[in-house]
């Protein structure tokens, strides 16, 4: 049921030009559609103001409570008047496709989200909770924004609910960057029977420089201590799985790799494991101690008398 202008602006038939103003600086302030994001926004403020245009000029004004009063004596005539008291419709006033448009079925909007995750994350897979704002139509006013002439204390004026809801997103492994994944239906909620629309996450992959993956195998280059070249020792280096220890052995060279088996990208189809390669680079250091510069000294004296030295190793 269409509302009357005096509804649309929420004042009664005696309001004057003065309150008419006031009322209307209101309620554009409340639902332009630049402030009021609503799915309804656009077509409540465009009614506001075809209302204000007809009551702030006298001849229109006139003219419109003059049809107001026919079409009240005639629904008194066919005994219809006390279902229709709160409030008077014009069909001569509004077009056929306004009044369709109030029975229209309309698909809820979707709700398009982004999120991060490291690489590891990607490679194995993993799950993050979002936060989704849903607005449904008011049950009380059904998106009128006003109830028996009043505005709806319901929504308060807005033709909607509006939900908080978290949504739990499962991300599945080996997903690649800029993925977009569908959630049904758990997007804005659709009008007069519509379907909901889909909530779409697109997942953004964060560069994990340390590790770097070709097919199923993982590459990492570990640093390590010259002294610990020379002498062996154990250093822990990371995997998509978790930290591993690796056994350095003495007198390791520079660019010599080691293996660690099953700790690599699971591969879907044959549920099995990659490997790891871990490459051992020696990392001068930029600076040393006094105590340091002269053992390497002595070392340097011993290196220059290696000719009749005996190897331990």
């Amino acid at each position: 049921m269409l509302k009357s202008y005096y509804e649309i602006l929420n004042i009664t038939p005696e309001a004057t030009k003065e309150e008419i103003k006031k009322q209307f600086k209101k309620l554009v302030k409340m639902y332009h559609p630049d402030i009021n994001s609503s799915f309804e926004a656009e077509e409540i403020f465009k009614q506001i103001n075809k209302a204000a245009q007809i009551l702030l000029d006298d001849e229109k004004r006139k003219n419109y409570d003059a049809l107001r009063n026919v079409n009240k004596e005639i629904y008194k005539s066919q005994k219809i008047y006390k279902k229709y008291s709160s409030g008077y419709t014009f069909s001569d006033l509004f077009s056929k496709k306004e009044k369709e448009k109030e029975k229209e079925i309309i698909n809820g909007k979707d709700i398009t989200v982004n999120i991060e995750i490291d690489y590891q994350e990607a490679i194995l897979g993993t799950t993050r909770t979002i936060n989704i704002t849903h607005s449904s139509i008011c049950p009380k006013c059904e998106g009128h924004k006003f109830a028996n002439g009043q505005k709806c204390t319901y929504c308060n004026g807005l033709g909607e609910k509006i939900q908080n809801k978290k949504i739990t997103v499962k991300i599945p492994p080996s997903i690649k960057n800029k993925t977009k994944l569908r959630l049904k239906e758990e997007g804005q909620k659709g009008i007069n029977g519509g379907k909901n629309g889909n909530l779409y996450v697109i997942v953004n992959v964060i560069n994990q420089k340390d590790l770097k993956i070709e097919n199923n195998t993982v590459y990492y280059d570990a640093f390590i201590s010259p002294y610990t070249a020379i002498l062996g020792g154990n250093i822990t280096v990371p995997t998509l799985w978790g930290e591993a220890v690796i056994k350095i052995p003495p007198l390791t060279k520079t660019n010599q790799s080691f293996k660690l088996i099953d700790v690599g990208v699971l591969n879907e189809k044959t549920k099995k494991k990659g490997d790891e390669i871990v490459r051992i680079l020696i990392q001068i250091p930029s600076k040393i101690t006094s105590e340091e510069y002269h053992l390497y000294e002595q070392l340097k004296e011993i290196n220059s008398k290696k000719k009749n030295a005996k190897y331990i190793y």
